[in-house]
């Protein structure tokens, strides 16, 4: 979840997918299961366009999108949070032998028989390039977080990948999840500007066969794929970037998909004949940060009082139409860190009064809790044009009137926040949403040594300044435990002290909103970044055009 890997851009263009729970629209009841005709061509909507059909080079959606279509990593994430072999045979873990017990040496055994999509063969040799081509400081690679604490890549023999790191990294699996050709890229030139970058060739199920700018990019079905051709003989991701004439295109059967429609385009998607809604959650969770610094928030009992003077539950029925889950920690229900015998506090308005009046405040005459001669009113900073969340800060306000308790909402330009806001800390409460990652590391915002100020060069996002021995102690052990289950245990307890010690107060994870017709079949959202495409070789149409 740390700022460095959360894929910032891919937040950004995804704005419009709000909520975060486990329901999805009803299927017709006893609907016999239509059948899937082989072949066909499935039409995906998207609201952009990629700059780049690289994935190496963007971290637009759209190009990642249409980038797991065309390449395969070595391992990847399926609809429930998991790890699957994709290049890869296996999965490398301790167990198997593929993580060696210092976690510096992981061990890829490949599979065989596996093809670019020219014909030539995929080695090791590719998957070695790959990593020398995202350290080559010529070229515009996204993010080399993870690759640059690998020493070597050694590959003995064609069907093995040895990657030795200089020290561990937790979430190894999250690299290489795009594996360049050598053959075709080692002689290229500059690769920023190499036409391979809007002609691609991969080993996924899918190869690139014509880009229409500003219409569409039509990929047709890879009969040499490692799991077999696919069902479908091609997708056509059409550029559609205005949402009402997306859903138009959706309802006259001329789109079959639209990915991460907006909360506010659920009903009208949901009325559609033939179309079902289905809302996946996800790894983004709002939240509202203290800044703990601040007079109003060192006592925890007035911490403690502030999250049980919260309906988060109201919050998302009233605000988000039921389309979130209430957090209570840092992890998503799907991550495999997540700590499933905590349970987000249901609102309790006399026990919060009991805890800020133990802490000293005390109705004054207008009803404001008053100690020590300052009124209990503070300012709750969040962004601006975010109609939604906007909408929750105002109710968080009235909900705490409530409780004695005044806020003044104030929203900020999005850069201003980002970039002064919470990176100077001025604020006394925020509201906002972090994007959590596949691997549940979050020393960026609990370690007390990533609290952002001058002695650090304003590095890190632990914005409320926690600063707690024991958590400095967990982010710090989790990232360099080797075994699974004891890094969980590790995560567990990081949860209850969020709980216990409130430096924030999670209120709700978001879901992903989908729109697809019902001529659809094997759709299985993916609640990871880009990750819808994960399964399209097994995507088919039960009426083909």
């Amino acid at each position: 979840m740390q700022h460095g890997r959360i894929w910032v851009a891919l937040a950004l263009v995804a704005v419009t997918a709000l909520g975060g729970c486990s329901r999805q629209a009803e299927p017709e009841k006893n609907a016999a299961p239509a059948k899937m005709q082989p072949g066909g061509q499935l039409i995906y909507g998207s609201l952009q366009e990629p700059n780049t059909l690289n994935p190496l080079l963007s971290d637009l959606l759209a190009t990642a999108e249409v980038g797991s279509l065309v390449f395969s990593g070595l391992v990847q994430v399926n609809e429930k949070g998991e790890w699957i072999a994709d290049l890869a045979a296996d999965v490398p873990t301790l167990q198997n032998g593929g993580i060696s017990p210092d976690g510096l040496t992981v061990t890829y055994r490949l599979r065989p028989g596996v093809a670019w999509h020219d014909g030539a063969p995929f080695t090791s040799d590719d998957v070695k390039f790959t990593w020398q081509t995202i350290m080559n400081r010529k070229v515009n690679i996204t993010a080399r977080d993870g690759y640059d604490r690998i020493v070597s890549v050694d590959t003995p023999d064609p069907a093995t990948v040895v990657v030795r790191f200089r020290e561990y990294y937790a979430p190894y699996l999250t690299l290489f999840g795009t594996i360049l050709p050598r053959h075709l890229l080692e002689n290229a030139g500059d690769l920023n500007k190499a036409a391979f970058n809007r002609a691609p060739v991969g080993t996924g199920p899918f190869k690139f066969k014509e880009w229409r700018i500003a219409e569409a990019i039509v990929l047709e079905a890879n009969p040499g794929y490692y799991r077999g051709r696919p069902n479908l003989d091609g997708i056509l991701y059409k550029i559609i970037p205005d949402t009402s004439i997306m859903l138009t295109q959706l309802k006259g059967g001329e789109v079959d998909i639209v990915s991460n429609i907006g909360l506010a385009q659920l009903e009208q998607a949901k009325g559609i004949n033939g179309v079902r809604a289905i809302v996946t959650p996800n790894m983004i969770w709002e939240h509202l940060d203290f800044n703990l610094d601040s007079v109003f928030f060192q006592d925890v009992r007035v911490r403690q009082a502030i999250a049980l003077g919260l309906d988060r539950q109201g919050l998302i029925n009233n605000l988000m139409k039921g389309v979130a889950s209430p957090a209570v920690g840092d992890q998503s229900p799907l991550s495999w860190a997540f700590n499933p015998s905590l349970r987000a506090p249901a609102r309790d308005v006399e026990t919060a009064k009991g805890l800020l009046a133990q802490a000293g405040w005390k109705a004054g005459a207008d009803g404001i809790l008053v100690r020590e001669g300052r009124r209990f009113s503070f300012g709750l900073a969040t962004t601006a044009g975010n109609k939604t969340r906007e909408a929750v800060a105002r109710s968080i306000a009235q909900q705490l009137k409530e409780l004695g308790i005044e806020v003044e909402v104030r929203l900020i330009d999005v850069p201003v926040f980002f970039g002064d806001v919470l990176k100077n800390r001025r604020f006394e409460s925020a509201m906002y949403a972090w994007v959590a990652g596949l691997d549940p590391d979050n020393a960026s915002l609990w370690n007390s040594k990533n609290i952002p100020g001058p002695g650090n060069g304003y590095q890190g996002q632990n914005y409320p300044a926690w600063r707690n021995a024991e958590v400095d102690g967990l982010t710090e052990q989790g990232a360099r435990t080797v075994d699974l289950e004891t890094r969980r245990q590790i995560y567990f307890r990081l949860q209850e002290l969020i709980v216990q010690d409130v430096p924030v107060i999670p209120l709700y994870f978001r879901s992903n909103i989908d729109a697809i017709r019902d001529t659809v079949v094997n759709y299985k959202p993916n609640p990871a970044q880009g990750g819808n495409m994960w399964n399209a070789w097994q995507w088919g149409l039960t009426k083909k055009r």
